[in-house]
């Protein structure tokens, strides 16, 4: 799909723009001129806004921040592919030798290797994408105060520390992103379910490859080991699934801001 503007870049999503024109739409904007101010006149005091506010700011595009965002994703799925391969494999291997087949020890060995190959990668792979992930949602928060400051209930420093606080990264991150959503997203559409999609199985995906990782590492016997193997196949395949609706979450938003801009919903 070709961008509706300049009809040769790659659209973000369907009839929309591709990124150099969204990101030429952000560029062009400039602050709203304020009223003539008068030096001996001086007004009545002003309250400041809380320090997480973002009153007056212009938005600033997250195109670049999304596009990192989504090829690190596609990282993410590429590395737990990897890992389901090599854990099928070694499921195999396993059942051979609890079927009385000796002579697949050295490709247990040779199997154990990979795995975990394929699990510093998926580590690597993970906080890599975390911490380019709260950069891009961080660009996003900021605009969402822009176009409805008074619209988010939790202050900007939880946009990080609702990941990593326990009980309350349960639901803060959701929260955050909700509004945000509702500030970006035009009256009249409703896309939400891509937030709750993206943040439900985020926690199944964490929730399952935390607690199977831990039955893995502390199985000592074969037929342990290759249950377990099997249980991280399936929680492998999970964030697959996870990782996918992470992306549709990012490039929905993303492309709803850039629609904001587009469309002159947002006025600086």
């Amino acid at each position: 799909m070709l961008c509706r503007k300049c009809g040769k870049g790659h659209a973000l999503v369907e009839d929309g723009l591709c990124a150099r024109c969204a990101d030429e739409a952000f560029g062009s904007l400039t602050p709203a001129p304020g009223p003539d101010v008068v030096p001996d006149a001086p007004g009545p005091p002003v309250r400041p806004a809380p320090p997480f506010r973002t009153m007056g700011a212009l938005p600033l595009s997250p195109n670049a921040f999304a596009l990192a965002v989504t090829v690190l994703l596609a990282v993410v799925v590429v590395t737990d592919l990897f890992a389901i391969v090599v854990g099928v494999q070694e499921f195999r291997v396993l059942s051979d030798l609890l079927a009385g087949q000796d002579g697949r020890t050295a490709d247990l060995a040779r199997l154990d290797e990979s795995y975990a190959l394929a699990g510093k990668l998926q580590w690597y792979v993970f906080l890599a994408t975390g911490v380019m992930f709260i950069a891009w949602l961080f660009r996003v928060r900021h605009n969402g105060e822009v176009f409805a400051p008074d619209g988010h209930s939790k202050a900007r420093p939880w946009v990080l520390f609702g990941f990593v606080v326990p009980i309350a990264n349960l639901w803060f991150p959701r929260r955050i992103a909700l509004d945000i959503w509702a500030a970006s997203e035009p009256a009249g559409r409703w896309g939400r379910w891509r937030v709750d999609c993206w943040w439900f199985l985020w926690l199944a995906a964490t929730a399952t490859s935390w607690l199977l990782g831990t039955w893995y590492e502390e199985a000592e016997t074969l037929t342990d080991i290759k249950d377990a193997t099997g249980a991280l196949v399936v929680s492998d395949a999970v964030d697959i699934v996870s990782a996918a609706f992470a992306i549709l979450f990012v490039r929905s938003l993303t492309a709803l801001q850039n629609q904001k801009v587009m469309a002159g919903a947002y006025r600086p």
